[in-house]
C-alpha cells in the first residue's frame, strides 16, 4: 500500500437538466466545458462521434456527460437519455440533482480491485479500454456515492493525461484551481470511513482518509436524509466573485460555498 498512488481526479453530478446545471457550474466556477457525449456546440466544443467502445458504454446506461476541467481535475455532469436510465431512478432517490460518484486516478488497479472484492464490495461496472480501465464500486456498499478507481493506459498514470476528457484537452501542469477533497454524509459515517479504508488502502484519521492528492471526509448526514456527496472543495477559486456569480443565477449560497447540482462547491 506504501508505494500505491491515489488522487482525487474527478468529481460527478447527476442532473435532470444537463445545459442548465454546465452554465451554473460556468458562472460559479469559471469552469468550460471541453468534452463530452452531449451535444456541446452552444460552448463552442464541436461535437465529435465517440469511440465504438465509449458510445456502446453510453449507450447501454442511458446517459450524455459534459467534461468541465478545474485546473488539471475534472467536474463532470451526466444526465440521461431514456427514462428507464439508472441515473433517473437515483435521482429519483435522491429527490434532485445530487453527487454521483467521487473518482480516484491511481497508478495500478489491481490492488484496490482485489482489496474492494476481499472486503465484500459488488462491482456496479467500470470501462476497459485500450487508453483507460476502470472499476465502479456499488453505491449500495460505499454509502451513497459511487467510488470509482480509474488507470490511465496511455502515456503513464499521474502523468496529467485523462482519457476521459477527450483527445484535445491537454494538462495545464498549475497547481490551482484543483480538486481538494469531498465530503461525504452518511447516516453511518463511521462505517462508512471503514469501508473505504479498506478498499482505498488508507487509514481513516479523524474522520477523513487523506489521499496523496485531495482527500475524503466522513460527516453524519441531516435528518430525513440519506446517504450523499455533499460537498466538493475547490482549492484556487476567487471567493468572492464565486458568491457574486452564485447569487446573480439565484443559487443557494453560504459563507463559502455555492449549491449546484445538489452539491456544496467549496472555496478553500
Amino acid at each position: 500500500m506504501a508505494n500505491e498512488r491515489i488522487r482525487l481526479r474527478q468529481v460527478c453530478v447527476a442532473a435532470r437538466d444537463l445545459y442548465a446545471t454546465v452554465d451554473d457550474l460556468r458562472a460559479v466556477l469559471g469552469a468550460e466545458p471541453v468534452h463530452g457525449k452531449a451535444d456541446l456546440g452552444r460552448y463552442g466544443v464541436p461535437y465529435e462521434p465517440p469511440a465504438p467502445h465509449s458510445a456502446a458504454f453510453f449507450a447501454k446506461h442511458g446517459l450524455v456527460n459534459a467534461m468541465l476541467p478545474v485546473g488539471d481535475d475534472f467536474i463532470e455532469v451526466v444526465a440521461a437519455t431514456r427514462p428507464d436510465a439508472p441515473v433517473v431512478r437515483f435521482l429519483q432517490r435522491k429527490g434532485g440533482d445530487a453527487g454521483y460518484m467521487f473518482i480516484v486516478e491511481v497508478d495500478a488497479l489491481d490492488p484496490y480491485e482485489e482489496r474492494a472484492r476481499a472486503a465484500g464490495f459488488r462491482v456496479a461496472g467500470g470501462a476497459d479500454y485500450p487508453q483507460y480501465r476502470d472499476l465502479h464500486l456499488d453505491p449500495r456498499d460505499t454509502g451513497g456515492t459511487m467510488l470509482a478507481f480509474s488507470l490511465q493506459r496511455e502515456g503513464r498514470p499521474f502523468d496529467g493525461g485523462w482519457y476521459p476528457a477527450g483527445p484535445h484537452w491537454k494538462p495545464s501542469g498549475r497547481s490551482a484551481p484543483a480538486l481538494a477533497g469531498a465530503e461525504l454524509a452518511c447516516r453511518d459515517p463511521e462505517a462508512v470511513a471503514r469501508r473505504w479504508s479498506a478498499a482505498i488502502g488508507r487509514p481513516v484519521e479523524g474522520a477523513r482518509i487523506r489521499l496523496d492528492g485531495g482527500e475524503v471526509r466522513f460527516t453524519t448526514a441531516g435528518e430525513g436524509t440519506g446517504d450523499s456527496l455533499a460537498a466538493v472543495d475547490v482549492a484556487g477559486l476567487d471567493r468572492a466573485r464565486m458568491l457574486q456569480a452564485a447569487k446573480q443565477r439565484g443559487l443557494e449560497t453560504r459563507a463559502d460555498a455555492a449549491r449546484v447540482g445538489g452539491v456544496w462547491f467549496r472555496a478553500v
